[in-house]
């Protein structure tokens, strides 16, 4: 049992610390949800059909720790001495990476769906099932995304 979870912790954990930077934009918070996430597997103790439904179950549940960090009284309360956006160390982008900066500045459906699926290289019909919602719906939020940062680059040139 412990060779599991520390399977899934190192094939998981990074991709889970980069989702949450885009909804958090905090280090210590995004920490904090991605380990949330591994304690509710073990509370869980669930029995996956495959590496896939594992991964979409792993991405779901952080992502609604992220939102309900998000709609926290206690987040909305509290503020930090620093500039939240992106200033951890570890999560510098480069400057080279101008689309990323894009991107986070799209709304949060879009903003998952088109990272889910450019950066973590998922298939839509995963997309779906990690973020609860219809094929249509989800492409629908790329094809808004792509519209969205086509235009932020144009006007940028």
């Amino acid at each position: 049992m412990e060779k599991y979870f520390e399977r899934i912790v190192y094939t998981y954990s990074d991709s889970l610390y980069r989702i949450c930077m885009h909804y958090v934009k905090n280090t210590a918070d995004a920490q904090d949800i991605v380990q949330q996430t591994f304690v509710k597997l073990i509370e869980k103790n669930i029995n996956f059909e495959s590496r896939e439904h594992e991964k979409a179950w792993l991405i779901r549940v952080c992502i609604n720790l992220c939102k309900d960090h998000l709609k926290s009284s206690w987040h909305s309360r509290v503020f930090s001495i620093q500039d939240q956006e992106f200033t951890s160390p570890e999560y510098n982008i480069p400057d080279q990476y101008p689309l990323l900066n894009y991107i986070r500045t799209l709304p949060p459906n879009q903003r998952t769906a088109i990272y889910l699926f450019y950066y973590e290289d998922m298939p839509v019909n995963e997309i779906c099932t990690v973020m609860g919602a219809k094929q249509n719906t989800v492409l629908s939020w790329l094809r808004r995304g792509r519209k969205a940062l086509k235009k932020m680059i144009k006007e940028e040139l």
